[in-house]
């Protein structure tokens, strides 16, 4: 005898189907994030935005004592960037092989020196702190993004 206050199969997974969605969680979320890289990269794997003052970190880059890298993309870069910043998109840095551009950037780092790296607003840093650390990177993720750099006095490169 079947007992009648128990669901059927079809309702419980109707039901999970229902919160799953309302959670925003793909069904296949495993599979999903095992095949995209960048929902697979942790964010901040124990690296938090730095303690540096932004008048330490300008210091430091103004005497090339330390780098400054922007990771946002391209068409971001050009609508506006810091005079003392080289391109290294986020895209870039989580290819196996980034453009011999990107290559180039990096090779030129000094690894005993601070990098400092900013996007638009503090959150990719967090992405590619992990990455740059792995290359052997003194990394310092800025908190602070393009527009308060640029309010805290880092000079904006001319058109």
């Amino acid at each position: 005898m079947q007992n009648q206050f128990l669901p059927s199969k079809r309702f419980q997974m109707m039901v999970t189907a229902c919160v799953l969605s309302v959670l925003n969680v793909p069904i296949s979320y495993q599979s999903q994030q095992e095949n995209n890289a960048h929902a697979a990269t942790p964010i901040a794997e124990d690296i938090p935005h730095t303690k540096d003052s932004l008048s330490e970190v300008k210091a430091k880059v103004e005497s090339k004592s330390a780098a400054l890298l922007d990771i946002r993309e391209l068409s971001e870069w050009n609508d506006g960037h810091l005079k003392s910043a080289s391109l290294v998109p986020l895209s870039e840095l989580e290819k196996a092989k980034p453009s011999a551009k990107v290559q180039a950037i990096l090779d030129g780092l000094d690894k005993d020196e601070p990098v400092y790296f900013h996007c638009r607003s503090g959150r990719r840093v967090l992405v590619a702190a992990p990455l740059l650390k792995k290359m052997g990177f003194d990394v310092r993720p800025l908190k602070a993004g393009f527009d308060e750099l640029r309010k805290n006095g880092f000079e904006v490169a001319k058109p």
